[in-house]
């Protein structure tokens, strides 16, 4: 396992779990925490951009379905209806 990656804390730690070879309570300032918060949001709201740019022509093509479909189910009750009418 890589030692570089540190484990997850809960957000109210400062502490940094650092491998056996760095210098014991090694910690984080509010402003490097601040920062990787950043970071972090930075980089999960310009992956959650890349799925949906990448997935625009999918839903288009399933709104057109929907819409068809919807339009389908309302000219068949609307049948349904005439012919429950006249007889």
């Amino acid at each position: 396992m890589n030692d570089t990656l540190t484990p997850v804390r809960s957000l109210g730690s400062d502490r940094l779990l650092l491998p056996a070879s760095a210098k014991d309570g090694a910690r984080l300032t509010l402003p490097n925490r601040l920062e990787l918060r950043i970071g972090l949001w930075l980089l999960l709201r310009s992956a959650r951009r890349l799925d949906s740019a990448r997935d625009h022509s999918d839903h288009a093509r399933r709104l057109v379905n929907a819409r068809l479909r919807d339009g389908r189910n309302h000219d068949a009750l609307r049948a349904h209806a005439l012919n429950s009418v006249r007889t």
